[in-house]
């Protein structure tokens, strides 16, 4: 009885040991995929889109805020909310400032502030 316990302890363990790799190998090939296609978003779309300048000005206007107080600014493309964005960071007095600026319209999707 002891002998088909550990046969079946052994057997479960393989299993889940090839679960758990395959999901290893699901996980690395959808980071793969998620790569190509901001590759392609940025490749094939970019005469579309704004500048990056000009979402980042677009964000700090936004606060109403003077330009030379700002610092650690960053920008990149993303997709988020069902769109081309630029994530837009910038820090602020205390605050760190997060912008997400729809690359084709410049139009504001969503913005968070939290203390840094």
């Amino acid at each position: 009885m002891k002998k088909n316990i550990k046969i079946i302890i052994i057997i479960l363990s393989v299993i889940i040991l090839l679960l758990l790799g395959i999901i290893g190998v699901l996980c690395i090939r959808c980071e793969h995929l998620e790569e190509k296609l901001e590759d392609s978003i940025n490749i094939n779309n970019k005469d579309k889109y704004i500048s990056s300048s000009e979402a980042i000005e677009k964000a700090i206007s936004s606060l109403g805020v003077d330009k030379s107080q700002i610092f650690d600014i960053s920008s990149e493309l993303d997709y988020k909310y069902g769109c081309t964005v630029y994530d837009v960071d910038f820090k602020y007095n205390i605050y760190e400032y997060t912008f997400y600026i729809n690359a084709e319209t410049g139009e504001i999707v969503k913005q968070f502030k939290e203390i840094d």
